[in-house]
């Protein structure tokens, strides 16, 4: 059985695609091939007549997409992956459903409320610059289907004036509306990625963290960039071994420790998502960021995960000095399981007979590496139950996480203070900002000794098998084999330099909106109202505000209107002024239009009051649509339709 053709019902469904689009990649295949099947059914069948699903068929999928839905999306626990999918559901089976105007409408909105849901889950340039598009294409459908007699192309120039006037309005309430602590939107992202450091630190966690090109964390300076082999950057400090593994202990917070140091470095990082509270500076920071616990280890964590891109403001001493250790410092620097690794044990019992210092042992574990044939790969072979003493006296080939490990468990074996430290080390920087781009291919472990009057003191074992991994980074330490792709050069040929300017010019221009905008947060909303003389600490604050935005906004609503006046003084409506002579003639004939009535409306209730006036009232209404809001009439259209208004003649 065929149904009406419904000219409408292809705009709305590519609105509906170009909105949910962002989405394809983070929901179930399902809901995915749910959308594409209804709508190619609908889009194919709106020119062919094809029967539309029917009241209980359209009653049942919905029920079964629901329940399905509930339970892919996480069940009762009501996300945001969970309200778009079941956005998505709903988007894909409303236009078969689609009879009248009302319908339409909504349908058109449910496009404007999957753009909400995109801008609150994506916050690069990017998609911000695609949403914009997709509101330009529904705002073009909304205006067809309410008045379809004007080209689309007409409408989608409409489309990009209103929003152009809408701009003013949302750079100020952008600005100055009362603003939560979070991010460019307001709200909590889910992660996208991770960290890669847990609270644990065994053989291979790090080397498979090499294989990622995801990125960690980019860091803006405010002066010159640290040499490579001082991009130290401090995460996590893990202060218990196991036997084979090393563990982080949730401690109670305390103030840092009085540090001293030169070489001061200031700097900006925007931290992406992982879903831990690691926060991460070069080593040594001076403080902690707003939002942020300290840590006498120097290690700093947020009050909450890290779930969206986090921005915080470090300073830092590349030159440090710790002070004297504690004695709490002292004892758990030197805790060993009692018993468990006896090779390495005795060799650390030989050096501390032999030493006459702390300084020396440490000396003698850096040279034993040195000279002993050690190899620094990514493809390490299996370690036995004696993790330490399998890879120092057989495998010797390991990562970093292989050798902090071992060399911290040599020195608390001989009686020297030394804790593990997990990060990263490295960062790339971009030729066309002064910031730090720090992928997960950089992360790295190292080892600090604990010195009774210097304190803490960075020693990195990677340093004596392969210098060139704290010199040059990861890439100039590895064998041309175990490279991952993407650390290669000139992998795309002779347009590998295009493409990496390319790549890193976007990249910085995505990084300034991050922080210009993205990251326009309540401090520097704070800070901005501020300086304008406006304390939003005060009651007058927001008062103030408001009355700030409400001019702002009043005066480009004036400016507006007193362009459309201007244009419009002195300038005759002829289209306008012509169908008033039509609706004239149809009153005296017993047919008023009410007031407020469109011309559409007024065309049905001329056919059915009077059927022999149907064709002429509709080819003089379809004129004047065109001409008078399709924006796309010329002179000879006006002719037509003045003529056919003077040859209509209602009353005979």
């Amino acid at each position: 059985m065929k149904t009406a053709v419904d000219p409408y019902i292809r705009p709305i469904i590519i609105a509906l695609l170009v909105a949910i689009a962002p989405h394809f990649l983070r929901l179930p295949a399902w809901i995915i091939l749910w959308c594409l099947i209804l709508w190619g059914y609908l889009f194919i069948g709106a020119g062919r007549g094809w029967a539309r699903p029917g009241k209980y068929l359209r009653l049942f999928l919905a029920s079964a997409g629901f329940v399905v839905a509930m339970v892919t999306l996480g069940g009762l626990m009501i996300g945001g992956n969970t309200f778009t999918g079941l956005l998505a559901v709903m988007a894909g089976l409303k236009p078969s459903e689609t009879r009248d105007h009302r319908d339409r409408m909504v349908t058109v909105f449910i496009a404007y409320f999957i753009v909400i849901t995109s801008l609150f889950i994506y916050e690069n340039l990017a998609m911000t610059l695609y949403m914009l598009l997709s509101v330009l294409v529904t705002s073009t459908v909304l205006i067809h289907i309410n008045h379809p007699g004007g080209r689309i192309r007409s409408h989608l120039r409409l489309a990009g004036i209103i929003m152009a006037q809408a701009a003013p309005l949302m750079i100020v309430l952008f600005l100055l509306f009362p603003r939560i602590q979070g991010s460019l939107w307001g709200m909590p992202r889910q992660g996208e990625g991770k960290s890669g450091f847990s609270d644990t630190l065994s053989p291979g966690n790090i080397t498979s963290l090499v294989k990622s090109e995801e990125i960690a964390f980019r860091a803006e300076f405010s002066g010159e960039i640290p040499r490579m082999n001082r991009r130290y950057w401090r995460g996590i400090v893990f202060h218990e071994f196991d036997g084979r593994a090393w563990h982080w202990e949730l401690r109670a917070p305390l103030p840092m420790p009085a540090l001293t140091g030169e070489e001061r470095a200031e700097y900006n990082v925007s931290l992406e998502p992982h879903d831990s509270r690691w926060l991460f500076a070069l080593e040594l920071p001076a403080g902690a960021p707003e939002g942020a616990k300290r840590f006498s280890d120097y290690t700093m964590i947020s009050s909450s995960r890290v779930s969206r891109r986090r921005h915080y403001r470090v300073v830092s001493y590349l030159d440090y000095d710790t002070g004297p250790l504690t004695q709490v410092e002292k004892t758990v620097g030197l805790q060993l399981p009692p018993a468990g690794n006896p090779e390495a044990r005795e060799l650390a019992r030989v050096w501390r007979e032999s030493a006459g210092s702390d300084e020396e042992i440490v000396e003698m574990g850096l040279a034993y590496i040195r000279e002993n044939n050690f190899v620094y790969t990514l493809n390490p072979p299996p370690l036995g139950v004696n993790v330490i003493d399998s890879f120092l006296f057989r495998s010797r080939k390991g990562y970093c996480e292989h050798y902090a490990s071992s060399f911290a468990f040599l020195m608390r074996a001989a009686g020297v203070p030394a804790r593990v430290v997990g990060g990263y080390l490295g960062g790339q920087k971009n030729p066309y900002g002064n910031y730090l781009t720090v992928r997960q291919s950089d992360a790295h472990a190292w080892v600090e000794i604990g010195f009774d009057e210097r304190g803490w003191v960075r020693v990195d074992p990677t340093g004596a098998v392969s210098p060139e991994r704290i010199e040059q980074g990861v890439a100039a330490s590895l064998s041309p084999g175990e490279i991952p792709d993407f650390l290669t050069s000139g992998k795309y040929g002779s347009f590998s330099g295009y493409w990496e300017n390319i790549t890193y010019g976007w990249d910085a221009v995505n990084t300034r909106w991050d922080i210009w905008f993205a990251g326009y947060s309540f401090e520097q909303q704070q800070s901005l109202l501020k300086r304008i003389g406006i304390d939003a600490g005060s009651w007058e604050g927001p008062v103030k505000a408001l009355l700030l935005g409400l001019f702002i906004a009043g005066l480009f609503a004036g400016l507006f209107a007193a362009g459309i006046l201007r244009r419009d003084v002195g300038k005759r409506d002829l289209a306008q002024e012509s169908y008033e002579r039509f609706c004239q003639k149809l009153a005296r004939a017993g047919m008023s239009r009410n007031p407020g009535q469109g011309p559409q409306d007024y065309g049905a209730l001329i056919s059915e009051k009077r059927p022999d006036l149907k064709g002429k009232s509709e080819e003089i209404i379809d004129l004047y649509v065109q001409l008078r809001y399709g924006r796309g009439g010329d002179e000879s259209k006006m002719k037509a339709f003045q003529e056919k208004i003077k040859d209509f003649q209602p009353n005979r």
